[in-house]
């Protein structure tokens, strides 16, 4: 295990990072009282890197993606440094409007009065780009649903047009909010697959958060472990598994060795595995 504190050490020579996070804390305020999300949270992802962040329901998994996104400011807690969220060097702002990243969320937020080809599309022009929708459907297994409305859809395949959608703009680092979490794990399994066969022939860099040990180990070059709210990192794990990868590779002794080290990570401060 690597230290939290050094996030992302082996990526010395990448330069910038896709993702950089250091010293993050966030305070959500409330008449009720204030609630502390993210302790000093620092983790990294590498041009061209999986990442995978697992943690317990409620440690601040979502805070730091939303941060990273740009679609939250960070608050950090009284008497706390400001904190350092990077991507390629630059702000989540600055990502954002250019049109860096690629967000995907557990609800796909279709609209439901647009086919899949209408929903993949509007998300290239809002972009202020030229997609081949066509493709993009393809390369998402999709492409025979083109004119269908999300409704006519499973939750695997709306999650497939969601992913489609965030690829529309050819973004450099992938933000992924459980995406599976709300598939049947048939569904899930394929669109997993599907997801690292996307990686590996593309390479962008993807930050993925999942409650799933299994899924992380499956996906992810390393995997940064959180734990109990306020959500800090608490283990770094290098995934070192050869690819490309596939289900069979869980039952190997290596991957289930890797699973009990994620395991142990997150039950050394109590969180539930």
């Amino acid at each position: 295990m690597a230290p939290a504190t050094a996030p992302g050490a082996a990526l010395a020579d990448a330069s910038p990072p896709a993702l950089l996070v250091r010293g993050l804390s966030h305070l959500y305020r409330s008449p009720a009282g204030d609630v502390a999300a993210l302790d000093s949270a620092a983790l990294a992802v590498g041009a061209g890197e999986f990442v995978a962040l697992v943690g317990p329901s409620g440690c601040g998994k979502t805070t730091l993606l939303r941060i990273a996104a740009g679609l939250l400011a960070p608050r950090p807690q009284p008497g706390d440094a400001a904190p350092t969220v990077e991507l390629f060097g630059a702000s989540p702002d600055a990502a954002r409007r250019g049109r860096w990243i690629g967000l995907v969320a557990q609800e796909p937020g279709l609209l439901p009065w647009l086919t899949v080809e209408r929903n993949v599309r509007l998300a290239a022009e809002l972009a202020g780009v030229r997609a081949d929708v066509p493709a993009l459907l393809e390369r998402v297994g999709i492409a025979e649903f083109a004119l269908h409305h999300p409704a006519e859809l499973s939750g695997g395949m709306r999650q497939r047009v969601a992913l489609a959608r965030a690829l529309a703009h050819a973004p450099r680092l992938l933000l992924m909010d459980e995406p599976l979490g709300a598939l049947d794990e048939l569904s899930r399994e394929a669109l997993r697959l599907e997801l690292l066969a996307l990686w590996e022939r593309d390479r962008v860099s993807v930050l993925f958060v999942t409650h799933s040990i299994r899924e992380a180990v499956l996906l992810a070059d390393r995997v940064f472990v959180m734990g109990e709210r306020p959500g800090r990192v608490l283990a770094e794990l290098d995934v070192a598994l050869p690819r490309p990868r596939g289900e069979e590779l869980v039952a190997t002794p290596a991957f289930v060795g890797l699973e009990s080290e994620v395991r142990a990570a997150l039950g050394r401060r109590g969180a539930p595995a």
